[in-house]
């Protein structure tokens, strides 16, 4: 049984949030969103039990830059695997970040965005 949530209609969006689902803990939800401008993101929503003296909920929103997205839409899949490191890269980053904000006793926020641009494809 997996124990993560996926509310990603669109396959490659949940292939994109099973790329990175290991880098959260369990019960972590992946939802795909579409902004006002019809922009696609990848929201996650997860508890951190180490930002903290209590368990802290935290959304981490990936916004893809929709040339980029077309691009990566457009690649056949074997060529995938570029997009799929940079997209970890960028979220292991930001939760490095996090991390020594709180080491630092910096107040860690709640909600946070990752911009993926051309680097993504």
């Amino acid at each position: 049984m997996d124990e993560y949530q996926y509310e990603c209609p669109s396959p490659d969006i949940d292939t994109l949030a099973h790329v990175i689902c290991d880098l959260f803990p369990d019960q972590t939800r992946f939802v795909e969103r579409k902004d006002d401008e019809g922009r696609t993101s990848l929201t996650i929503h997860y508890v951190a039990m180490r930002m903290g003296p209590t368990a802290r909920r935290i959304a981490i929103d990936v916004r893809f830059a929709p040339d980029a997205l077309a691009r990566y839409r457009a690649m056949p899949p074997r060529l995938h695997a570029r997009s799929y490191a940079v997209l970890r890269a960028y979220v292991e980053a930001t939760l490095g970040s996090l991390e020594e904000m709180h080491a630092n006793g910096e107040t860690v926020p709640r909600e946070l965005e990752i911009d993926m641009g051309d680097d993504f494809a």
